[in-house]
């Protein structure tokens, strides 16, 4: 990556801000404690990667990486019916919780974060708004779905964005359409196969999309490919009914066409990995806003605000927009 604007990845994963950021930016440092995200992202990005928890982070370490934009993909787990909605309770939340204090000692220029729309209603939330009234950011928020921009895939997240030098106003994001047929691959591995019983058991709680028809898919999570339901769709196509590949996956939420996945990673590592990961197209417009990356946006002064509604902080006080 080329560019002077620099970017902290925290929670990097796979490396979907990354992907999004192309060469828009220079990233300073990758961090994740998952060391199979840290191999994917090792096998596409050429930078430095950092094996260990974020709460462990010191701020002058935060401080010594200069980087303009802190990019945060917390795990969402704490605040999902699935994860018991525990919120600052749950374990996994810790590393934010342990994360925000240091955002008042370092004050990153801009600070960015994605998560479950769950997130919007936490107490983890609560705290991170307070830091950043107290340390005088302005924020811009906003709800946004896959399938806004085109994507076949339902893949509502909450995003935030923070600023200590201000925002420029989302246009309407670039919309680039294309249908589920159009990504799969030529030659499928026979493991992708539902095994007979648990259609005979599950094949009303599954969602299951027609290969040749414009469908979407629902949210791919961290547990596709470990639990039957509720983890992402299936595919019926000659007559079969399987599961999405991982690399099938990559090209729904927008990854671009040269990331692959290491090949020593099985199915059964891969599933999670991008079950967990970013909506690219969704990352690059949520951060067009911030004026050095506006060419994220490939948007016009001119062209509609994005529905739904924004929430800034201005002076200490939310508004909506």
């Amino acid at each position: 990556m080329s560019g002077t604007f620099r970017v902290l990845e925290l929670f990097c994963g796979i490396g979907g801000c990354a992907a999004a950021l192309g060469d828009a930016a220079s990233v300073a440092a990758a961090v994740d404690v998952n060391c199979n995200a840290l191999k994917a992202y090792d096998h596409n990005f050429p930078h430095a990667t950092v094996t260990g928890s974020v709460e462990s982070i010191s701020p002058q370490t935060l401080q010594d990486w200069k980087a303009d934009l802190w990019w945060l993909s917390p795990p969402c787990q704490p605040y999902t019916r699935r994860g018991r909605k525990r919120d600052e309770e749950d374990p996994r939340a810790a590393s934010l919780l342990a994360l925000i204090p240091k955002i008042g000692e370092v004050r990153p220029a801009y600070l960015a974060l994605e998560n479950a729309p769950e997130f919007f209603h936490s107490r983890v939330y609560e705290r991170l708004m307070t830091q950043l009234q107290l340390t005088g950011y302005t924020v811009r928020e906003q709800f946004l779905c896959a399938t806004e921009l085109g994507l076949p895939n339902r893949r509502r997240r909450f995003y935030l964005v923070a600023s200590r030098k201000g925002l420029r106003p989302w246009s309407s994001p670039p919309i680039d359409r294309f249908s589920i047929r159009s990504i799969l691959q030529k030659q499928v591995d026979p493991y992708l196969e539902a095994p007979a019983i648990v259609l005979q058991k599950y094949r009303k709680a599954i969602h299951v999309v027609p290969w040749d028809e414009d469908q979407i898919t629902n949210c791919f999570t961290s547990a596709y490919g470990r639990s039957y339901v509720r983890s992402g769709s299936y595919l019926s196509q000659n007559g079969l009914i399987r599961r999405f590949s991982p690399t099938e996956i990559l090209k729904i939420l927008g990854f671009p066409a040269a990331y692959s996945l290491p090949t020593s990673l099985s199915l059964r590592q891969a599933w999670p990995l991008v079950g967990n990961s970013l909506c690219v197209p969704a990352v690059r417009h949520i951060l067009s806003c911030i004026p050095e990356l506006r060419a994220l946006g490939m948007a016009r002064e001119h062209d509609r605000a994005v529905p739904g509604g924004t929430i800034q902080i201005r002076g200490g006080a939310r508004l909506l927009v």
